[in-house]
Formats: C-alpha cells, sequence, structure tokens
C-alpha cells in the first residue's frame, strides 16, 4: 500500500517521503495550485535540477510535483528492487494516484523520458502531455555514458577518493552541456550530495538499473500513445544527445510528436535555458486545452 509521510518544507516546496512498496521510498517535492507538471529527475540529476523553472511555472499558475524516480536523488536504493523504467513508471503512477493528480504534464530528463513514454501509455488517465528533455525512446538504462560511469565509480569507492569523484562529475556535467556556466562548486555539490552519502548503494543500484531486462517494448507501444510530446534537442556539441535514428522512432511511431531544436544548450537544458523549458510546458498546456475544447 502507497503511503505518505509529510517530512519537510524546501524554496522547492513541500517535501514528501512516499512509500510505494516495502523500502521503496520515492522523495517528492509539491508546491502550487492549478493544472499540474510532474517533473522527473534524470539519472545523473536530482530535484534541485528543477529549481530554476518551479517558480516561474507556480507563477504562471501550475502546481510543480517534482518526483525523484527509485535510487535517483534522495529517493531510496533498494538492492533487490525492479529497476526496469517499466516498473520506474508505475511507481511515479502510484505516487500521483496517492496524491491525486492525474491528467498532468510530465516532463522527463535523458532516460526518465522513457519513463514518462511508458506512463503515458501504461495509464493515459494520468498524462496529458509530454515534455522530453533530451531522452529518446530507451529499452535499457545501460547507456554508454552511464557504463562509463559505473567504472570509474567503483574504482574511487575502493579508493575513498571523493575529490576524485567530484572531479570526474564536473567533468561529465561539463561535457554534456553547451553552455557550461551554470556548473560551480555549489551546484556540483548539491547534484552529488546523494551519491556521496553512500556510494556504495550508488552502484548497486546502478549496476541494477544496467542488469535490468524490459519485460515490454517501449518502440511497440508509442502507437498507443495519444497525447503531445515534444522534444527538446541541445544543438551545441555534447554527450548524451538524442540521435537522429531515435528522433526518427519518435516521430514514427507517436501520433502527435514535434522536436524543438534548441540552438547552443546541450544535455541539460532546464540549468542552461530554462525558459525553454517554461515555454515548452505552456504550448503543451495549450495544445492539450485545444483538443479538449474540440472533442
Amino acid at each position: 500500500m502507497t503511503t505518505l509521510m509529510l517530512i519537510l518544507v524546501l524554496n522547492l516546496g513541500i517535501v514528501q517521503a512516499v512509500e510505494v512498496a516495502p523500502e521503496q521510498v520515492l522523495t517528492v517535492i509539491s508546491a502550487g495550485t492549478g493544472d499540474p507538471v510532474v517533473l522527473l529527475p534524470g539519472l545523473s540529476g536530482c530535484a534541485y535540477g528543477y529549481r530554476n523553472i518551479v517558480s516561474p511555472l507556480q507563477d504562471s499558475g501550475f502546481q510543480t510535483v517534482i518526483i525523484e524516480p527509485l535510487a535517483i536523488g534522495s529517493s531510496s536504493r533498494p538492492e533487490d528492487a525492479d529497476y526496469t523504467m517499466t516498473a520506474q513508471a508505475d511507481r511515479v503512477a502510484a505516487v500521483m494516484d496517492a496524491l491525486g493528480i492525474d491528467d498532468a504534464i510530465i516532463v522527463g530528463h535523458g532516460v526518465s523520458a522513457s519513463v514518462a513514454l511508458r506512463l503515458a501509455y501504461r495509464r493515459p488517465d494520468l498524462v496529458g502531455g509530454v515534455v522530453s528533455v533530451e531522452g529518446g525512446p530507451n529499452e535499457n538504462t545501460a547507456t554508454p555514458t552511464m557504463e562509463r560511469s559505473l567504472k570509474f565509480a567503483s574504482v574511487v569507492a575502493k579508493l575513498g577518493g571523493g575529490r576524485l569523484l567530484r572531479g570526474r562529475f564536473k567533468s561529465n556535467l561539463e561535457e554534456a552541456s553547451g553552455d557550461r556556466s551554470w556548473i560551480d562548486r555549489r551546484t556540483v555539490g548539491r547534484y552529488l550530495k546523494n551519491i556521496d552519502g553512500d556510494l556504495n548503494a550508488f552502484i548497486t543500484s546502478m549496476r541494477a538499473m544496467a542488469r535490468s531486462t524490459e519485460p515490454e517494448s517501449l518502440r511497440e507501444n508509442l502507437v498507443n500513445i495519444s497525447c503531445p510530446v515534444l522534444l527538446l534537442a541541445g544543438q551545441a556539441p555534447h554527450s548524451g544527445s538524442v540521435t537522429n535514428d531515435e528522433i526518427d522512432i519518435l516521430r514514427e511511431g507517436l501520433a502527435r510528436f514535434s522536436v524543438q531544436p534548441v540552438p547552443d544548450a546541450g544535455h541539460f537544458i532546464f540549468e542552461e535555458q530554462p525558459d525553454v523549458v517554461i515555454t515548452a510546458i505552456k504550448s503543451l498546456q495549450v495544445e492539450e486545452r485545444r483538443l479538449t475544447c474540440a472533442q
């Protein structure tokens, strides 16, 4: 049974610990009133990454709900959990059901965009639209970037070198960004905070993700997604970008799909150009309302 526990209030909103299964506790931060926007951080992210868009969205009449998927950010990292993206989508659905949220715009970064797409066809009642921030139709979590990071983190854990981890993590953020001005000591520290707290648990959960096998194909189910999907694609040279082949798969499979190139941005568009993400969310809200009125 899903249980909720209010734990504190931060600048991002009210923070809750939502237990969706034994030892599976997701961190949820919500604020504002109005049409809901659910924000899912990617593998290297956390709720803090969305700090530049939540207040403007709330000022524009949205309710913002950041859900950190299992093993991401400050959510729990149980060793034996199902870490498929399908299971992650079902956990997000459980949180939304517990909070009474439906017909939301879902924003997913990187691999979490595939979680959002799986949620869209498994629970269409919960999803009014999807904004993918640099996320393709991933069929597994084991990306080359993730595998390289895991190898390095394993070495760091053996050596006990937190400074080595911080340096490599900062370099990875820089390689993934077009505009690197957002990458400062404080931000790197906040992104790494929960990883530093228990590096071994982080490595174990990431390995479990890498080994996981999805129970069903996302590509085959794209046709079952009826809501609008907007992909934001950074145009600056960077690691982790969505490939043309991945865009073609989305275009062929989705009934309502569009791509917005973002000049001078890389993988972390919400950090580099937050206004672009805010505008994308508003545009999907308008499209959703237009479709509802036409029915």
